[in-house]
């Protein structure tokens, strides 16, 4: 993942995921160097993770935390995360998950 890329995901979860906008350089460090499991929190409580898979860029959380609006701020961030996958690769970003 390019420094961009990695500082537009990392905007995505401040928007839509409630990360904290201080987190940004160590976040860029990590993706941009291999990382493929990033544990960011934010609104999601400590489970709440990135995932940097080869068919996407996804978030969850440890399922004991699911309420109805994490799964809806998960819902909401990874459709974003897909679009921005896809605008960063020239690839269709897929219709549902």
């Amino acid at each position: 993942m390019t420094e961009g890329q990695a500082s537009a995901v990392y905007d995505v979860l401040v928007e839509h995921a409630g990360t904290h906008p201080d987190g940004r350089e160590e976040f860029v460090f990590h993706l941009t160097r291999g990382c493929t499991e990033y544990r960011f929190m934010g609104s999601l409580g400590f489970g709440g993770k990135l995932y940097v898979e080869r068919r996407g860029w996804r978030i969850g959380c440890y399922r004991e935390d699911l309420t109805p609006e994490r799964a809806e701020a998960i819902r909401v961030t990874n459709e974003a995360l897909d679009e921005l996958r896809a605008s960063a690769t020239g690839t269709e970003a897929p219709v549902q998950r």
